[in-house]
């Protein structure tokens, strides 16, 4: 092959194709836009090819974000207009949890409801249903306007939220509402949804589908997993929004999301529409110095330990082994999460970018003197958050590690907070907050095991004594001998848990109802150790909620400043609310000498397969695959069924679940991970680096018609015509091919290198030895006048 300079050219050309991309420079999709913000991204729709208004996505009379779903950490969608739900396996876990037993375990064998009369009750699972947007700034800001000191300026705010929900709520007892804060307080939003209770499970693939990969390709490309769920929401007769009952009718969805059953390919725009929790692109920089050497390692070392604690806790029985299912993914979820932040960090350099930042505004207020004192506050701020850092780091993951002691924590400060007038209450702990603090605690009881329960607060309590005297939490000292061992501690823990009536639920209810006097009353060792917990709880929260209306002082000023640096719009940071990425399918290059290409295939699941969890595809998938290819839903420029995609859509946890739309708003896919390069995404945007991973629509559709023989639930997602169809041609291939022609003939490379037709089972491979197929399928997929033009350059 001719390796000259026009060789090299052509090499590049043919790569930035494989990568899905134009051969001309790349446009920069980061941003997780609010619905306001849509109006200042025409351009940007414009060259991506997006053929929706912005009106079209969201507005107040409607658009396609009334179809998007918050469904408690994850995002989900209505797929038809009776209530059908389309989300991740791993964000219905949950769910799917509750209904498995040793007898009958849900999560190995999957599930399917063929008829809506066999769907199961989805036990404590809601979603809301986002109805409008309402901007409360001058409200929030008169209520802090008035606060004496940093402290009481939180709790004005948080008042003055607090009646704004309050008042907006009252239109009807399903609806929930939330007031949230943008750029730090710059901008307060309230926004008003319908909560619905009745959720039903209607479509869970087998464990070995909707896990497939496991720990093990978590955060990783090439990905193979069928991460999807189809759940049901249900209503009363009446239309309003209900408990589960066996009389309650599927809720009438009037936004719902068509399903493309054409897929997409290399270079087609998408966009992901969801509700990202959380990220810190706006960090300043003591603050992300802060996190790279203290909340990380944390985090790290933390949930290191307790994963072991779990493995080991799980081979006791299989009871136990579903009992730790949910926090044990979650935990090593979080547990990756941390430790490729911190390589991310590093090696996107987001550090020296912080710190070039800091130099800039620090430059500017020696120009402009409004900012100087802000800035210094800010710094202040930081060294204050990391003295207090590790003791609050135990006392919150007693809460997110434990059930028994958690419930109890619960209890206690419900107590406390029923005492005050319920706008006094702190969140969570509010008459509107009830329902949903009793499904945690029915949860948190249905899980419990006592030794895994002693092993994890004993864990706790080694730690609480290794801190610094001032930073210790007495409540979790008190708990073992300062000189004793982990396994110790966990043996004299033990027999108290076992005897606890907090394990009972018809005595937790009674507590859970009780006024505050009679809980006082009541005595059980592990309820004592709740007490305790919740008062340093709330001491660590008042330090943590004065440090937060100091921000919301700030903040404004902060933001003002950052936009004088920053050219472009400004995104918020991801606060869980609604937000749209504007993305194209396309692959990256990972490491010196490798390309990964945005798509894996059903053959490259089977390569994979070793017929141990986690690569043990079900024998049905194994029976079916060989015809997959001859099916409508099989991709035909891949030749094979597509299960995965990359695109450079800008996401983060709580985007799990989150429909990916093409061009022209159908739904092709659900969001379900990032790659391991951009786990760091949470703290900056990388063009090279900045992929997430999306399971591709037909791989559902497949399973329902192949494997599973679900014809009503494709009548109902519009989709059942395609079932007796064949393979279909190649969009590019269809539209350039002679009607009278034959076969085309083998392309060949612009260097004289034949592109041979076979496909291999990956889709990373080096760039010295590419996999022409790969190449090829991109190839069709690109924009010929563009690839011209930049050959002649």
């Amino acid at each position: 092959m001719h390796r000259g300079p026009r060789g090299a050219a052509t090499q590049a050309v043919l790569l930035a194709v494989a990568l899905g991309a134009s051969a001309l420079p790349a446009h920069a999709d980061e941003g997780q836009w609010t619905p306001e913000q849509l109006d200042e991204l025409g351009t940007q729709f414009t060259a991506l090819g997006i053929r929706l208004a912005p009106k079209q996505i969201w507005s107040a009379e409607g658009g396609l974000g009334h179809a998007v779903l918050n469904m408690s950490g994850c995002s989900a969608a209505f797929i038809s207009p009776d209530g059908l739900i389309a989300t991740n396996h791993h964000c219905a876990y949950r769910a799917i949890q509750s209904q498995s037993s040793s007898e009958r375990d849900l999560l190995q064998l999957g599930f399917v409801a063929k008829k809506r009369e066999q769907e199961l009750e989805a036990k404590g699972e809601t979603i809301r249903v986002l109805e409008r947007i309402s901007d409360v700034t001058d409200t929030i800001n008169k209520a802090a306007a008035a606060a004496k000191d940093d402290g009481a300026r939180y709790d004005a705010i948080e008042q003055a939220k607090k009646k704004l929900v309050a008042d907006c709520e009252k239109k009807s007892p399903a609806t929930r509402c939330e007031v949230e804060s943008f750029f730090l307080g710059a901008t307060y939003r309230l926004y008003e949804t319908t909560e619905l209770r009745d959720l039903r499970l209607v479509y869970a693939p087998p464990r070995s589908i909707g896990e497939y990969g496991g720990e093990i390709d978590n955060w990783m490309w090439p990905r193979h997993s069928g991460d999807f769920t189809l759940l049901r929401a249900y209503v009363a007769k009446d239309g309003t929004p209900a408990e589960y009952a066996a009389s309650n009718v599927p809720y009438r969805s009037t936004d719902h999301f068509k399903i493309s059953g054409q897929g997409v390919m290399p270079g087609d725009a998408v966009m992901v529409m969801g509700y990202p929790r959380q990220t810190m692109r706006h960090l300043p920089a003591p603050e992300m110095q802060r996190q790279v050497e203290q909340v990380l390692p944390g985090i790290v070392d933390l949930y290191g330990e307790w994963l072991k604690l779990l493995d080991a806790q799980s081979a006791r029985s299989k009871d136990v082994a579903i009992k730790v299912a949910a926090l044990k993914k979650g935990l090593a979820n979080r547990h990756k999460n941390a430790r490729g932040m911190l390589e991310g960090i590093r090696v996107m350099g987001l550090g020296a970018r912080r710190n070039k930042e800091r130099d800039k505004l620090q430059t500017l207020a020696k120009t402009k003197a409004q900012y100087a004192k802000p800035l210094e506050e800010l710094a202040s701020l930081a060294d204050e958050a990391r003295r207090s850092a590790p003791r609050e780091l135990l006392l919150h993951s007693a809460q997110r590690g434990t059930n028994l002691l958690s419930l109890a924590v619960d209890l206690a400060r419900l107590a406390e907070q029923r005492a005050k007038p319920d706008l006094e209450r702190l969140p969570g702990y509010q008459e509107r907050d009830l329902p949903d603090l009793w499904q945690s605690l029915l949860r948190r009881m249905r899980n419990f095991d006592a030794g895994v329960e002693a092993e994890i607060i004993a864990s706790l309590v080694v730690r609480a004594h290794a801190l610094p005297g001032e930073q210790k939490p007495t409540s979790l000292q008190a708990l073992g001998a300062a000189t004793a061992k982990r396994d110790a501690v966990a043996k004299g823990l033990l027999g108290r848990l076992k005897t606890s009536q907090l394990s009972k639920e018809a005595r937790v209810k009674q507590l859970f109802e009780a006024e505050p006097g009679q809980l006082a009353k009541f005595a059980d060792p592990v309820l004592d150790w709740g007490r305790k917990v919740a008062a340093d709880l709330d001491a660590a929260e008042r330090d943590e909620h004065r440090r937060e209306g100091a921000l919301s002082r700030l903040g404004p000023t902060y933001f003002a400043a950052l936009r004088e640096i920053r050219p472009g719009p400004l995104y918020p940071d991801a606060n869980g609310t609604l937000r749209i990425s504007l993305a194209k399918v396309q692959g990256y290059a990972p490491k010196d000498g490798l390309v990964a290409t945005p798509q894996t295939t059903l053959s490259g699941a089977i390569a994979k397969h070793t017929g141990t969890f986690p690569f043990e595809l079900p024998a049905a998938v194994l029976e079916k695959a060989p015809a997959a290819k001859n099916s409508f839903w099989a991709d035909p420029a891949l030749g094979d069924l597509p299960l995965c995609f990359l695109s450079n859509a800008d996401t983060t946890g709580g985007n799990s679940g989150s429909p990916v739309l093409n061009a022209r708003g159908e739904l092709v896919a659900l969001n379900f991970d990032r790659v391991w390069e951009n786990i760091a995404g949470d703290y900056g945007y990388s063009n090279e680096r900045s992929r997430n991973i999306s399971v591709d629509i037909r791989y559902l559709l497949w399973l329902l018609d192949r494997v599973e023989d679900a014809g009503a639930l494709l009548r109902e997602m519009g989709v059942a015509q395609y079932r007796e169809a064949g393979a279909r041609r190649s969009r590019v291939e269809s539209a350039h091919r002679p009607k009278t022609a034959p076969s085309p003939p083998k392309p060949k490379s612009s260097s004289g290198c034949a592109l041979s037709e076979a496909r291999p089972p990956s889709s990373t491979t080096t760039l010295g030895g590419m996999s022409w197929p790969w190449l090829m399928a991109a190839f069709l997929a690109a924009k010929r006048r563009r690839l011209r033009k930049t050959l002649k350059t």
